[in-house]
């Protein structure tokens, strides 16, 4: 079986996905993760350089490689992936879509430390406050396509895999 998760950026795809895929004796992949080793390059650098939608093509290339070379898998998704290029409508045809939708407040928690900020998109915020108006407009854009998903999960705990599995 595949597993998609879906979420915001800091709604814990990848925490999850990798204790999931565990669960469930399948392989896990972080599609950014995917993206940079294979391109050699980061997120932020093929943003800066190629633009927004070259990364969305490379995203979708690399989801359907994923989706045609393995029929066990977990992936921690972008936060945008299902929503472009038709990504959504592949992953519901090739696996179980879930949405890990926690409390933005949860979320804007992890992702604002500005002392050790690995995440990009937060950088430029000066506070938790911000990080959480960020987390809410990017919410609001992307909603429509996370609430798609075949499970939605407002909260969760290792106990919740087994039931979905």
């Amino acid at each position: 079986m595949r597993y998609f998760l879906l979420g915001l950026p800091g709604s814990g795809k990848s925490h999850w996905g990798k204790i999931w895929a565990r669960e469930t004796r399948n392989s896990f992949f972080d599609l950014d993760e995917v993206i940079e080793n294979n391109e050699g390059e980061s997120i932020k650098n093929i943003f800066k350089t190629e633009g927004e939608d070259h990364f969305r093509n490379l995203e979708s290339f690399y989801l359907n490689k994923l989706i045609d070379n393995y029929h066990g898998l977990v992936l921690s998704t972008g936060g945008g992936t299902p929503c472009f290029n038709e990504n959504l409508k592949l992953m519901a045809s090739a696996g179980k879509t879930i949405f890990l939708n926690p409390p933005i407040e949860d979320i804007a928690s992890r992702v604002w430390k500005p002392e050790t900020n690995v995440r990009p998109m937060f950088n430029q915020c000066k506070s938790k406050q911000e990080a959480f108006r960020l987390l809410e407009d990017l919410k609001t854009k992307r909603i429509r396509y996370y609430e798609q998903a075949e499970i939605i999960l407002e909260s969760w705990d290792e106990t919740i895999i087994k039931k979905i599995k």
